[in-house]
């Protein structure tokens, strides 16, 4: 089992999927989880329903509860999964973390093809996005258990190459 990192637009759940597939086994999405975890069709809404708290709670629940099948996987996590004490707690005694690091600018440029998402401050994107990054980029370097840096992703089958070199000796499956 692979646990996959990142801050949003870094790339888990694309590198995930071609984990899964190059160790012959089944991709996981944490988001999905807790989709089918509460049963509901909207996390987003749930999150502004419910809270950050409650969100974190079912997110940390959502994949113990899928831990408890034993089933081997690589998982991809929430961008915001470094926020969860109870999720890292469960990540940390369960698989590797794998934190696919890319570069602030990089990450906000690609953010931001989406329009501006409610996590930032409208009124000052920039700013608001650099302090994200600057607490969650060292909360995952501190919980990682190998953290890769993805340059300037040029492309996929390349990034990918990248990512297997430096996975090829730290997950021998």
């Amino acid at each position: 089992m692979l646990f996959i990192a990142g801050i949003k637009h870094s790339g888990k759940t694309t590198f995930a999927k071609l984990l899964a597939e190059k160790y012959n086994l089944p991709h996981i999405d944490n988001d999905q989880l807790i989709l089918e975890f509460l049963k509901i069709d909207n996390i987003r809404q749930f999150y502004k329903a419910e809270g950050k708290a409650m969100f974190m709670q079912a997110e940390a629940l959502a994949l113990a509860s899928f831990l408890d099948r034993r089933e081997d996987a690589v998982i991809s996590l929430g961008g915001g999964a470094a926020d969860n004490e109870q999720l890292i707690t469960l990540l940390k005694i369960t698989a590797p973390i794998i934190y696919l690091y890319r570069k602030e600018a990089d990450l906000l440029e690609c953010i931001l093809k989406d329009g501006i998402p409610p996590f930032l401050d409208k009124n000052d994107v920039e700013s608001s996005f650099h302090r994200l990054f600057e607490q969650r980029d060292k909360r995952y370097r501190e919980i990682a258990d190998l953290t890769i840096d993805l340059g300037p992703y040029s492309d996929i089958d390349t990034t990918f190459k990248l990512i297997l070199s430096q996975i090829g000796s730290f997950y021998a499956r």
